[in-house]
């Protein structure tokens, strides 16, 4: 039942990939900056192009995959990515499922927190909170830290007890891509 949820999850970052479209046409950056201004830690200041664009996922760390969400399968796909440059806000994955949050200084804590089925299997339903930190480490560029967890299986979801809840942790690499909208395929 876990690799549903697996698949479910994989369906779910890469399917907002259709419904987002990819752009990455414009070249401002994050808070009107050039990448030459100093933050406070005396670093450069990097920047997101404004709009809805690809990211590829380039790499991945630090995974403790409690959930079995089989995140490394993802390593080489791209992901929708939307940043409004007016507010700071980025929201990344299909329609915001590892988060939607402000960046300030290179860094921003993005989250989403709600209820989730199995597309494979509507009446597997559970509650879902990922908590993921972006840092920017380059124009266009960052890191993704994240935290999901997920609980409250439904009984169709014949989840064994030991993994509600379960949680899953991960850092990814990523990168603007080259993918065309709107499949970024």
């Amino acid at each position: 039942m876990k690799n549903n949820i697996s698949i479910a999850f994989a369906a779910l970052a890469l399917g907002g990939v259709m419904a987002l479209g990819c752009s990455s046409s414009s070249s401002d950056d994050d808070g009107g900056t050039d990448g030459s201004v100093s933050d406070a830690a005396g670093g450069n200041l990097f920047g997101l192009t404004p709009g809805d664009y690809c990211f590829d996922v380039t790499a991945i760390s630090d995974v403790m995959d409690g959930c079995d969400l089989q995140v490394s399968s993802l390593v080489g796909k791209a992901l929708p990515v939307n940043y409004v440059d007016t507010t700071g806000t980025v929201t990344v994955g299909t329609m915001g499922s590892l988060g939607t949050g402000t960046i300030s200084n290179n860094v921003g804590t993005l989250n989403r927190e709600g209820d989730t089925m199995d597309t494979a299997k509507p009446t597997c339903t559970w509650h879902q909170k990922d908590m993921s930190t972006l840092t920017l480490t380059a124009t266009n560029q960052f890191t993704l830290q994240v935290t999901e967890t997920e609980s409250t299986f439904s009984t169709a979801c014949n989840q064994p007890a030991a993994m509600n809840p379960c949680t899953s942790t991960w850092t990814w690499t990523m990168k603007i891509g080259t993918k065309t909208p709107p499949s970024c395929m």
